[in-house]
């Protein structure tokens, strides 16, 4: 995804200045005015996931069934994915099919205690489930092993991995093997987030989004202290007023935000959409490699003020358009008003400027994602928090 040229941000009265930020973007007497609900995105068109549907979303992921083994009359076989999404990895099981589901028929006349284990080596942790199999019945055992945060920390290209599965049953107290085996399957990047997935509608992929969210890392934090350094107070709170926005307080720490990202981090807009993974996806750095590169395309930029807005509790919400991205940030907690803001513009505008100019993206967007048309999203990051989209398990 990338941000439109330069040259079309000089539209009507709109002439942007590009400068680089010397001291705390806007007054209280020049701040934008936050766009109402009447302009605002209605809620309607956001179709998000149940939190309580009982089965994951279908992902028609690449899987393989392994020939059945029946040692005792005890048969086992199994179905499982020859890809590991890493950046939605902690997601399979919910809003993605199990990893691999094993099934345990057992023919004898007695119930029998099954053991099942699987991982993929040195990438998981190991996942195993212990279950007793009725006499002439049928057990199906799903599992997703977990990818440890060491693995995810060296994961900066895709690598083939051994997946290994045992299975075995205790005979009068005694372990034996109903089947050892070991398969391939392919672990991807993190930075390696698929905009398609078969099986899900558009915006139900959009809604993994958040995953890449990363408001606990320790390089955000640092973030957001230096932003403080730029705070009339000198300090960054939390959270939402009782009167919302009336004392400036959400449009002034987005300011504080935008002046570290300029002036400590030297933050600049580059377009790079290459990815080295197959099919439809885009390599997305995470927020901290996006402050220690001091680069970041639209989206990177996107998900980097996303992870500090939420670490503040506020309520960011990420907004799609064809070929771009730009940040919406919800100024009440209750979801009437809301700030955009053209992140790709940071270190060559200064905030007001960056408001200013979303705002006139999202008057046009508006009736697209109102309409549900292709390539437009609305990511509420606060809501799929709810419906269990967490943060990649990084560092």
């Amino acid at each position: 995804m990338r941000a439109r040229s330069k040259s079309s941000w000089r539209t009507g009265a709109l002439l942007l200045t590009l400068v680089v930020v010397a001291a705390c973007a806007g007054s209280t007497a020049t701040w934008p005015v936050p766009h109402p609900s009447a302009t605002g995105p209605d809620r309607q068109f956001v179709p998000l996931p149940s939190a309580a549907s009982a089965r994951p979303v279908i992902s028609d992921a690449p899987k393989t069934t392994a020939a059945a083994v029946t040692v005792n009359s005890i048969t086992a076989d199994y179905v499982y994915t020859t890809e590991l999404v890493t950046p939605i990895a902690h997601l399979y099981g919910t809003f993605l099919d199990d990893f691999v589901v094993v099934t345990i028929k057992n023919g004898n006349s007695q119930p029998v205690k099954v053991v099942v284990t699987t991982e993929i080596v040195d990438y998981t942790d190991k996942s195993t489930d212990t279950v007793t199999v009725a006499a002439n019945g049928t057990k199906v055992i799903r599992q997703n092993p977990r990818l440890t945060t060491a693995a995810i920390d060296g994961l900066n290209s895709e690598h083939n991995a051994d997946f290994h599965i045992v299975v075995s049953y205790l005979d009068n107290g005694e372990n034996r093997t109903v089947l050892d085996q070991t398969d391939q399957t392919l672990v991807t990047s993190r930075r390696d987030f698929p905009w398609v997935i078969k099986g899900m509608s558009q915006q139900e992929d959009f809604n993994l989004l958040p995953a890449m969210v990363t408001p606990t890392d320790p390089a955000v934090e640092a973030l957001i202290r230096s932003a403080g350094n730029y705070d009339p107070s000198h300090a960054m709170t939390s959270g939402y007023t009782k009167a919302g926005d009336s004392d400036n307080s959400v449009y002034q720490r987005l300011s504080d935000l935008w002046q570290a990202e300029t002036t400590d981090y030297s933050l600049t807009y580059i377009s790079t959409t290459i990815s080295f993974a197959p099919g439809s996806s885009q390599r997305i750095r995470l927020p901290a490699e996006v402050l220690n590169q001091a680069s970041g395309n639209c989206i990177e930029l996107v998900l980097l003020y996303a992870s500090a807005v939420e670490a503040l509790g506020m309520d960011p919400v990420i907004v799609l358009v064809p070929g771009h991205a730009y940040l919406a940030v919800n100024v009440d907690g209750q979801g009437n008003t809301y700030y955009f803001v053209e992140t790709t513009m940071i270190g060559q505008n200064t905030f007001d400027e960056a408001v200013t100019y979303a705002g006139t993206e999202w008057d046009t967007a508006h009736p697209h994602l109102k309409a549900g048309e292709k390539d437009y999203g609305w990511v509420d990051v606060v809501s799929q928090r709810s419906n269990g989209v967490l943060p990649i398990p990084w560092r």
